[in-house]
């Protein structure tokens, strides 16, 4: 027991030293339970019968819950389903259980009242208090096949009850929420222990047994077409887990990257994105940029583009108390490293069908943060893979990708300062936009600017100046001696949770204010000793105030320039660098003929709607949040592409070279939004010299999804002549551009 009750002799009763005693126990006992036996609710006990045609008797039990034990009844709880049984179908009744504390055993007992006449009078009240487990039943839905029924989060399922018109069928207990016993555990590690002795030995053999199959090989042990289900089985399974796919025999494509697309062949006329897709008949590019420059519901700063603001004090570390001369640290060069605004991206059209293949980009195989986000730059992705800050959409119609960190460094700007450097550094605790700092000069040397950077801090608490998220230079002549200089910075976003650092670099003699450490507890005052590392000192903090947006409403609507293309627009591909805070929504609405329809509602209304295919279209952004929080667009680092399908595309893989040569080539190809009325599709070998020669399947067979309706369609190709390399050429048309379909995927396997 953790703690206890001291009794000392001759002391007086308190009845409230007999209920701690209780409680101690309790509390120890609970704890032993949470710590030693389970911290899930289960249970034991509740061995659930029928106790006659329309009945069934529930033994007595306890549920383990957080730590706590509550125990039923001592006698068999019953239930009659009388009343409750389905009239023609079946039903399932789930027999659950809850804890609840309750004080029982009301009694009454005598009550002193008076200490000198030593009278009393008698009260009822509880003696004793309980943790109960309740039983009840919750009855689902009557059908042929029944499913059973939902039960909410607070209660545990002890069994499953199965009614028919004539009373209680089948009985099945619940053993996933069951508590096991020591003596259980026992027992399977005894089982265990036992298949380790018997089988143990002829386990470690298996290598040899391997190696003398694989000395045997498996050629005439099974048919041909049990191999091109292996094989076929084999390419998935390459694929996703990223091995060479010349490394053998078969070789899939997903068409998430052109690794495996020959786009160079003067066949090839195709758009390979997240799957084979009719290539572009016509597009056109711009910038995004606000129609009308003195839109009062916008602001635009460097290129950034926020509902209209205005600037509000949000921070101060505290009141000046001293000074302090930056000058008397060490000089030293620093690299600041800024990183930019991330980036999202919208694509909507017609053309955007989801593909199967989507999913892949979740296995960290495929570089889509460079797919999905790059804009004109060349930049590495340290990790393809590099999945946790990339978030996908896939819907119908319309899929948006976005990075949902504030800044990224995969574009950065980086300053290379000179002189020295102090920091202060202070923990963000709602998520808001840093329009300007402020900071106090007690001292000013006669010349000398001074560089003032906005910085995350690590992990272990230092300000990292490689990465900032905002740099300024703070020039001599608007320095103000013994009053606030107000910086003005271009508007940065600061996450709630994080920690940033004003960071100060100047080679300049000038001395700032500082404030008693006590009164800014939430930030600490760095400078850096020989540019190796920064020092924390505890006693003092910079004088700083931090001046946040304060936005004028709660949802702006601002108009861009309108979107063109000569022969009509039926697809929208917008890039653009954004800032989404938790809480608020950035879209884009167009508009066609007087009405103005969201992107995202695409039920709404779609481009080529009714036969028409408009070549302008007018767009604005809808931004939608709060006084203190509004996502923000960055113009300057935005591209928006117009297009319209083409009818027909063309498909060329890369050279394959097989091992061995082969007259039995296979190719099977998902074609999805596959509408026949509409769609043709075929495939053919390219073979010889050049690969000039085409080779048409001897056969094709067809096989549709259930599921989806897509087409699987398997080519045969039997060769006359023995090849060991081959192109694949995939042909598809529609009639109409405003129907399309695309290839999901393409496997291949030579026997």
């Amino acid at each position: 027991m953790e703690n206890k009750i001291i009794f000392h002799a001759n002391i007086d009763d308190d009845p409230t030293d007999f209920t701690r005693l209780q409680d101690f126990a309790e509390a120890s006992l609970d704890h032993v339970v949470l710590d030693g036996i389970s911290d899930r609710t289960k249970y034991t006990g509740f061995g659930t019968t029928k106790s006659a045609v329309t009945q069934i008797s529930v033994a007595p039990g306890r549920l383990y819950s957080a730590g706590k034990v509550y125990a039923s009844s001592s006698t068999a709880w019953s239930k009659d389903f009388i009343t409750q049984l389905p009239v023609a179908g079946k039903k399932i009744a789930a027999v659950v259980t809850w804890g609840q504390e309750s004080d029982t055993d009301v009694r009454p007992r005598q009550f002193l009242i008076n200490a000198e006449t030593r009278q009393a009078e008698p009260q009822a009240v509880p003696l004793v208090h309980s943790r109960v487990a309740n039983l009840n039943v919750q009855i689902g839905q009557e059908a042929p096949d029944p499913v059973a029924p939902l039960v909410d989060a607070g209660y545990t399922t002890i069994a499953l009850v199965v009614l028919t018109p004539t009373g209680v069928d089948t009985i099945t207990m619940v053993t996933d929420n069951q508590l096991p016993s020591v003596q259980r555990h026992e027992d399977r590690i005894g089982d265990l222990e036992t298949f380790e002795e018997t089988a143990g030995l002829q386990i470690r053999t298996l290598a040899t047994d391997i190696a003398a199959l694989k000395e045997a090989g498996s050629k005439g042990d099974v048919d041909q077409a049990t191999m091109a289900r292996t094989l076929t089985r084999l390419a998935v399974l390459e694929s996703k887990n990223g091995v060479v796919y010349t490394a053998i025999d078969s070789s899939a494509n997903f068409f998430l990257d052109h690794s495996k697309s020959k786009l160079d062949d003067p066949l090839s006329h195709v758009l390979v994105e997240e799957g084979i897709r009719m290539p572009h008949a016509a597009e056109g590019a711009a910038a995004l940029n606000i129609f009308n420059a003195l839109d009062a519901n916008a602001t635009i700063k460097n290129g950034l583009l926020f509902p209209a603001y205005t600037r509000e004090a949000w921070l101060q570390s505290g009141s000046i108390s001293g000074e302090l001369q930056i000058a008397a640290y060490s000089v030293s060069s620093f690299d600041m490293v800024q990183k930019t605004i991330s980036r999202q991206r919208i694509r909507y059209g017609n053309e955007f069908i989801v593909c199967t293949n989507s999913l892949f980009w979740q296995t960290g195989q495929f570089d889509g943060v460079s797919r999905f986000f790059r804009g004109g730059e060349i930049y590495e992705v340290e990790n393809p893979g590099d999945a946790w800050g990339h978030s996908w959409m896939r819907l119908r119609q319309i899929w948006i990708d976005t990075y949902e960190e504030a800044y990224w460094d995969k574009v950065t700007i980086t300053n290379t300062v000179t002189g020295t450097q102090i920091a202060e550094t202070w923990l963000q605790g709602q998520n808001m936009w840093l329009d300007a700092v402020g900071i106090w000069f007690t001292r000013l040397a006669a010349s000398g600017s001074a560089n003032l950077a906005i910085c995350e801090v690590s992990d272990y608490g230092l300000p990292n100046i490689k990465q900032c998220i905002a740099q300024t230079t703070l020039l001599r002549e608007n320095m103000k001696l013994n009053a606030e200089t107000v910086v003005p910075l271009q508007p940065t976003f600061l996450s709630a949770g994080k920690r940033y650092a004003l960071v100060v670099t100047t080679a300049a003699d000038h001395w700032v204010a500082v404030v008693p450490g006590q009164q800014f507890t939430q930030g600490t005052f760095f400078y850096v000793l020989d540019g190796a590392y920064a020092q924390g000192d505890a006693f003092k903090d910079l004088w700083m105030r931090l001046y946040r947006c304060k936005f004028n409403q709660a949802r702006a609507v601002i108009t861009l320039n309108p979107l063109q293309l000569p022969g009509g627009i039926l697809a929208i591909d917008l890039v653009a660098g954004t800032v989404v805070p938790n809480g608020t929504t950035l879209t884009y609405e167009i508009q066609v003929g007087s009405v103005w329809y969201n992107l995202l509602d695409v039920d709404k209304y779609m481009l080529g709607q009714g036969g028409t295919i408009p070549p302008l279209l007018p767009l604005r952004a809808v931004f939608m949040g709060s006084v203190d929080c509004m996502p923000a667009l960055n113009l300057a680092d935005s591209s928006v592409y117009v297009s319209r399908p083409d009818i027909y595309a063309q498909h060329v893989t890369q050279t394959r070279t097989l091992p061995a040569a082969s007259t039995q080539i296979r190719v099977i190809e998902r074609y999805e939004a596959f509408d026949p009325v509409y769609h043709t599709a075929s495939c053919k070998l390219l073979t010889g010299a050049g690969f000039g020669t085409q080779v048409s399947p001897s056969s094709v067979s067809t096989y549709i999804d259930p599921d989806d309706g897509a087409y699987e369609r398997t080519y045969v190709f039997n060769l006359g002549a023995a090849v060991t390399q081959y192109r694949v050429l995939t042909r598809i048309d529609t009639s109409t551009n405003q129907r399309v379909f695309h290839v999901g995927w393409q496997k291949d396997y030579a026997l």
